[in-house]
Parts: structure tokens; sequence; C-alpha cells
């Protein structure tokens, strides 16, 4: 095989690998968006988990708020939707979400910390959200040359998809979910705001039996996405095809 071969295939291969990669990240970003409009199945997984009686042991516990157990389970549904819609940018106010417990004056859910730390997450969203307006047309470019081009070999796909499932697998077998989880809030989260909330001393911790609630959410997310990615997958190669047939 010669320079200008092997060049060729290379570029094939980073192309195709280019292009699984934003499939990926699309399949994640729709089923994220879609989870997220409705709540993340918060309802699902009060019962599932049992974060009512969560809510039983911990939230009475809380050094300064007080009544949030007597609350029905809608009313720990609403709250937690209403931390979807602020974070999500929706129209409510993190500052705003308040709690009536009977017996008890009107109580802010979140103290200033946890709407730091929500404030945090709220970024970090809409730049996910910028970069996948990005990935789009990356992931159509890598379509049209790959339907221009043709696919890399198969076991060059296989090695790929090999590598790309070791980077996200391994971390999880040898570290397991939780730290991985607490490394990546290091990472992600400016170092001088609190992320970490024990449930005895945050409503909003205790409200979303955090990280277990977070676990049951990036299941579903995950299953939806690996719906999603073949049909973006062969969706994308598909509409190159047809964008190249009508030039």
């Amino acid at each position: 095989m010669n320079k200008q071969s092997t060049e060729y295939h290379a570029a094939r291969a980073l192309a195709w690998l280019l292009y699984v990669i934003a499939a990926i990240w699309l399949a994640i970003s729709a089923s994220w968006w879609a989870f997220s409009r409705a709540d993340y199945g918060y309802p699902f997984w009060y019962e599932q988990m049992a974060i009512s009686q969560h809510i039983d042991t911990y939230a009475p516990q809380h050094p300064v708020k007080r009544g949030f157990a007597q609350l029905p389970p809608e009313q720990h549904h609403r709250a937690f939707a209403q931390i979807v819609e602020a974070v999500h940018r929706r129209g409510t106010q993190l500052e705003d979400i308040h709690f009536v417990a009977p017996g008890y004056p009107v109580q802010r859910l979140l103290t200033t910390a946890e709407v730091r730390h929500l404030e945090d997450v709220r970024r970090l969203l809409a730049m996910a959200a910028w970069a996948t307006v990005l990935v789009v047309p990356a992931w159509l470019l890598a379509a049209l040359v790959l339907a221009r081009r043709g696919l890399p070999g198969r076991a060059a796909r296989i090695t790929a998809v090999a590598l790309l499932s070791g980077a996200a697998i391994v971390p999880l077998l040898v570290w397991g979910p939780k730290a991985v989880f607490y490394q990546l809030h290091v990472a992600l989260f400016p170092a001088d705001n609190q992320w970490f909330f024990y449930w005895q001393e945050s409503l909003m911790s205790t409200l979303m039996k955090a990280p277990v609630l977070f676990a049951g959410i990036a299941v579903e997310i995950t299953l939806l996405a690996l719906l999603l990615l073949p049909l973006l997958y062969c969706g994308g190669l598909l509409l190159a095809r047809r964008l190249l047939e009508k030039k």
C-alpha cells in the first residue's frame, strides 16, 4: 500500500470515527432532551426507589427547613419538576421555588449553595446545547465524506467501536460508577462552588435521593440513546447519499 492509499484510508477511517462520535452525541442529546421534557420520569423513580420513605427519614433532620416530609408525593413531584424547569430555562427561577407545609410559613426549597450549584448545572447544559448545534453540521459533513468515499473496512470499524466502548466502560469497571460520577463533578464544576450535599442538610439532595436517582436517569437516557443511534447512523448516510444524488 503506497503513501497516497494509506492517507486515503486513514482519512476515511477518521471521517467514520467522527461520524460515529457525532451520532452518539446527537443520540444522547436527543434522549436527554426528551426525558427532560418529561421531568426525567421522576414519578416513576419516586416509586421504584422509595424516595418517599427516603424523604421521611432525612427531611426532618434538616437543620432549618421544616415540614417537607409532610407534603404529599404530588408536591414532591412538583418540586422536582420546578427544579427541572429552572435548570432548563423554562420560566421557573431557582430562587422562587417554595413549599408550604402544614403549620409552617412559606419556605424556600433551595439554599444559596444549592442555587449556585444548579446554576452551574444550567450553564453546563447550555454549553452542551451549543455544542450540539456545532455537532449537527459535523455529523452531516462526515456523512457526506463517507457517502462519497465509502465506509472503512469492517476490521477498522470493529476496532474503533471496541476502543470507544472501552473508553466508556473501563473507568466504570475499574473505579465504579460512584467514583466516576464524583470525579466528573470535580472536573466539570468550579472548585469554589459546593456540589456535594448531605441528605440531612439538603432538601434538594434528599428529594433526588442523590446520586441514586441519577443512576436511574442515566440508564433511561442510555437506553433511548441506543435506540436512536441506529436511526441517526443510517439516516445520516441515507440523507448524504440523497444530497449527493441531487448534485
